[in-house]
């Protein structure tokens, strides 16, 4: 689920002139899908040796307590596999800890659940070790030479003792995971035995961050016990059509051909040997449906050395089948990679522990979907950017490869504080031309769950090539918008504060604002009867002509609210002056002997 971010305005007094600004990462979760038939009572209660957890299918409920800690699968670099805890300033709510800037302390905890270790032998006890990779920061703001990272254990006494901390700082490298193995001495162990990590650094947002991946508590072990027989994906898929990462599916017949990237991804080899590896790619439906097998157990080569770290693509391929409806679709890399269960070896037994599974991170499935808009970013806000101007506007281009009608925009708006701001969405064919289509509207309030908001149009707008859409806000505070951060089209992102538009040069990323589309009319077209009456132009600047017999006429706005506008009276009927007006979609009734008609007035400045 996504919780809306903090508008972090308070560590931005400094910067009083309108612009556009990125800010740090939205609290984010993801809980991993158990199947229904390994969750039973036993389960529910406490942890088990071995334990182990790279948080590759989310946050596992039943082994953590989360407290603010998030899941991210975008802000580590160069991590383990895929998947990491985020520790920062923000709580589950994505709200700060603290309103006071000054104010330092304790933040995001990540609590493992109870472990029996009562039971173990003087052999296990001596030999029980913790290890797990840590980093400063990754995409995110690093951590101050002030903030920590702490592990504590839970005695028997009830006391947390704290047996490693990791101090933040400049000398850290922000695209490095480190590893780190603990001895867990006997003293520790009892049958409450508990552990837990957390953050301590500035409590007023997302801020000194640390990430944590690839948890692994076991006995026999020694402190040099730091490789593991895992070969693991580490990224996303990526892919696009083009430039884009969701493609309308009325365009896909015609208009795929040699535009889709290969799909990339990246594995980690944690184990000191080489491994001979395949991996497959297929492309499937919403529905499970096979679209393409794009590769199917090709080999690496060269083989993967130990510990290895390597970029990998797919085929190419010119196009995929189109799909009979709108759907998702599913691209699924996996690695035949020898992973199984963790075991051990002793004498002529071998123990292998169900509970942990190392094929769990040899798949990634990444969606794409092919429904009815275009989409340059990949559907999660890392991040959030905006503007901080009132009437300032900003705006995302994109190019339609042939004439559609925008029947819709959806906006990610991140800050659950800014609903019920008004806002007018706007199109613009050319961005320093006057718009085609302004709509007041505002920021509603976003039900659990939802990321987006979608804006009916709700009139026949037409557009050809390059188009842009965005909105104007009415307030000095940013508005914050999501921010995808994998993938950047931060050139395609506009602003203007006032001095005219500027192309976006700082921000890095994919703004989600997205724009549905069709090839049909999405509204049926008013028809005027021949004889009866001929409205011009439409849309309208100024003057509006109403030629025809009527008894009765009444205009209103998009709220339908009726306004009263200067009239003037002619030989072939009235003239309607808008001039003044805000741009955006009005209504005109008119009354004759045939009855009441309405039609649909585009204004345009």
């Amino acid at each position: 689920m996504l919780f809306s971010c903090f508008a972090v305005l308070l560590l931005l007094s400094e910067k009083t002139a309108a612009q556009f600004v990125e800010f740090a990462p939205i609290h984010q979760e993801k809980f991993a899908q158990r199947p229904f038939n390994t969750v039973n009572s036993r389960t529910q209660a406490n942890n088990v040796l071995p334990f182990w957890d790279d948080f590759s299918t989310g946050i596992d409920t039943l082994k953590w307590t989360v407290a603010g800690a998030s899941y991210t699968e975008t802000i580590g670099q160069n991590a383990p596999s895929l998947g990491q805890m985020l520790f920062n300033g923000i709580d589950q709510n994505g709200a700060p800890y603290s309103l006071q800037i000054r104010d330092q302390g304790e933040s995001d905890y990540l609590t493992s659940k109870p472990f029996d270790l009562s039971t173990l032998n003087p052999t296990q006890q001596e030999s029980l070790y913790l290890s797990f990779y840590w980093q400063a920061g990754g995409k995110a703001e690093a951590p101050d030479s002030r903030d920590r990272l702490t592990l504590q254990v839970l005695d028997a006494a009830g006391t947390w003792n704290t047996i490693w901390v990791q101090l933040g700082g400049d000398d850290l490298d922000a695209e490095v995971f480190t590893q780190e193995i603990i001895k867990i001495r006997s003293e520790w162990q009892h049958a409450g035995f508990q552990f837990r990590f957390f953050s301590n650094g500035r409590q007023v947002g997302p801020f000194d961050s640390w990430l944590l991946d690839y948890v692994y508590l076991h006995y026999n072990r020694s402190e040099t016990d730091l490789n593991y027989r895992d070969r693991a994906l580490t990224l996303r898929n990526q892919l696009t059509l083009g430039e884009f990462s969701a493609y309308p599916l009325d365009l896909l017949q015609q208009e795929q051909a040699g535009l889709w990237t290969q799909v990339q991804n990246e594995f980690l080899n944690l184990e000191n040997r080489f491994r001979a590896m395949e991996y497959s790619i297929h492309a499937d439906d919403s529905l499970d449906n096979s679209l393409l097998v794009i590769n199917e157990d090709t080999p690496f080569d060269p083989v993967p050395n130990a510990l290895e770290r390597r970029t990998f693509l797919s085929r190419e391929f010119d196009a995929i089948p189109t799909p009979s409806t709108q759907t998702d679709l599913i691209i699924t890399t996996s690695l035949t990679s020898g992973d199984g269960l963790l075991f051990q070896i002793e004498g002529s037994d071998t123990t292998r522990y169900a509970g942990v599974d190392f094929r769990l991170n040899d798949t990634v499935k990444t969606v794409f979907p092919l429904r009815d808009f275009f989409a340059y970013d990949n559907g999660s806000a890392d991040y959030s950017a905006g503007i901080n101007q009132r009437s300032g506007q900003l705006a995302v281009r994109f190019n339609t490869p042939e004439s559609v009608y925008l029947k819709g925009i959806s906006i990610n708006f991140t800050n659950a504080s800014q609903a019920n701001q008004a806002i007018d969405l706007v199109v613009w064919d050319e961005i320093d031309k006057s718009p085609v289509l302004v709509k007041e509207s505002l920021i509603p309030t976003k039900a659990p769950g939802q990321d987006y908001v979608y804006y009916a149009l709700d009139t026949n707008l037409r557009v050809t090539g390059e188009f842009h859409i965005g909105f104007t806000q009415f307030s000095n505070d940013f508005i914050h918008v999501g921010l995808d951060k994998v993938n950047d089209h931060g050139d395609k992102i506009y602003y203007n504060v006032g001095a005219g538009w500027l192309q976006n040069e700082e921000v890095k990323g994919a703004l989600m604002i997205r724009p549905h589309v069709s090839l049909a009319p999405p509204f049926e077209e008013s028809v005027l009867p021949e004889a009866e009456f001929r409205i011009y132009p439409n849309p309208v600047v100024n003057q509006l002509h109403i030629e025809g017999e009527f008894a009765e006429i009444a205009v209103f706005d998009s709220f339908g609210r009726q306004i009263l506008l200067p009239r003037e009276r002619n030989d072939e009927g009235e003239i309607i002056n808008f001039e003044g007006q805000r741009p955006g979609i009005y209504v005109v009734n008119l009354i004759s002997e045939s009855g009441p008609q309405s039609f649909r007035i585009l204004v345009n400045r």
